[in-house]
């Protein structure tokens, strides 16, 4: 009996210490897929013909520690005869849209470029709701501020809707005889599997990995950890029916848990492998237990100061 064709899709977010357990998916599949847009020094990058930190400084990764060892786990797949692919045409597009402008192109010019129009509307729209939560962070109406986190998480949600429609488009279109295939995918791409699905039909296996799980399960109890924001963002990417206290809780714990989440990269060690899950599941678990008014009492103090300073504020509230 033939085995039906199988797509696993690894949900996590670009942390170090997740490197270990893609490394141990990737490892059963044929085909890997990137969640990168196409870079022409990809493959000599791959083949050692380019250095790992020659590439990053090329691509200017927004996490360089995970991307440079990421990087060296690939090129060992690819020496053992994986197929390792970049598969992001929405970032694609994008990038083609930045390069229009930089040539002096106007806006009606890219709009006339086909498969570009989605994209920049999508990505104009996500920016406005942006902008416009930075000008309304500085009031002291906390209801507009809450307002205005809604406004962007919907338009970020259309966004992410567009961008799982087009990678699963794109990765539909390339897919032949190869068996496994294994899709990184960050942790809010949820859309990506129900697209994937409405493209592929029942003629492959698909299923959803949470890359953490094992760990996460351990300590929570549950299959992955969410952030307030992710939630409100998913409940909007799948819209889902109008529930406004909900929605309204969701956008003022999400405006805590900024203040108090480890931004930088944080390098596993023996004694902690797992620094950042840890760190993600401390600040969720602190901002669960406020309530709207609370956050509102809570913003207004800690907007302008440190994760240390704020840390300290919430502590000393509750």
């Amino acid at each position: 009996m033939i085995k039906q064709p199988a797509i696993t899709i690894g949900f996590s977010s670009h942390r170090i210490e997740v490197i270990p357990f893609a490394r141990r998916m990737m490892e059963s599949h044929n085909v890997i897929i990137t969640e990168e847009a196409p870079n022409s020094t990809f493959k000599d990058m791959l083949n050692k013909k380019v250095s790992i930190d020659e590439y990053l400084n090329e691509v200017d990764s927004g996490f360089p520690e995970f991307s440079r060892r990421m990087y060296k786990v690939l090129r060992r797949f690819h020496q053992k005869g994986k197929k390792i692919l970049q598969v992001e045409p929405y970032m694609e597009r994008l990038m083609h849209i930045h390069e229009m402008f930089f040539e002096g192109k106007e806006p009606s010019e890219v709009l006339k470029m086909p498969g570009l129009k989605e994209v920049y509307v999508a990505e104009k729209k996500a920016t406005g709701a942006l902008l416009h939560f930075y000008e309304s962070s500085m009031s002291k109406s906390f209801t507009k501020i809450i307002d205005a986190v809604k406004n962007f998480a919907r338009a970020d949600a259309e966004r992410f809707r567009i961008r799982d429609k087009m990678r699963a488009e794109a990765i539909s279109e390339i897919l032949s005889e190869d068996k496994t295939v294994y899709v990184e995918a960050g942790a809010i791409h949820i859309y990506l599997e129900k697209a994937l699905r409405q493209r592929l039909g029942k003629g492959w296996q698909i299923k959803s990995v949470f890359l953490l799980e094992p760990v996460v399960k351990k300590l929570t109890g549950m299959r992955q950890v969410i952030a307030p924001g992710d939630i409100l963002t998913e409940h909007y990417i799948f819209r889902k029916r109008k529930d406004e206290d909900f929605e309204n809780l969701l956008a003022a714990r999400s405006l805590i848990y900024i203040q108090i989440l480890t931004k930088e990269e944080m390098t596993p060690s023996l004694i902690d492998k797992i620094p950042h899950i840890k760190d993600e599941i401390r600040a969720i678990e602190l901002v669960n237990r406020l309530s709207l008014e609370q956050c509102d009492g809570i913003y207004g103090k800690i907007r302008f100061r440190n994760r240390s300073e704020a840390l300290a504020i919430i502590q000393e509230y509750l």
